[in-house]
């Protein structure tokens, strides 16, 4: 088993990014963890953190793995 380091969480990514980096700290699961768990390339999950923005299938992909799923809901009006 791998020694895990903490992620650096995004601060300026989409919120779904930065909840999933948040999750990841919190299961203590690694970018290379993530990615042969997941099956989304761990340049494209490094990517995320300020290049990129992740296609949906592969978000969806890493919630998986974190036991989590994408769910659309109506806005509420606050």
């Amino acid at each position: 088993m791998r020694h895990f380091h903490p992620l650096k969480v995004p601060v300026n990514v989409h919120p779904l990014v930065r909840r999933l980096f948040e999750e990841m700290n919190r299961e203590q699961i690694g970018i290379l963890d993530m990615s042969k768990r997941s099956g989304v390339n761990k340049n494209t999950l490094n990517d995320w953190k300020a290049r990129s923005n992740p296609q949906i299938q592969n978000l969806d992909a890493c919630f998986a793995v974190l036991g989590m799923e994408l769910n659309v809901r109506a806005k509420r009006d606050d």
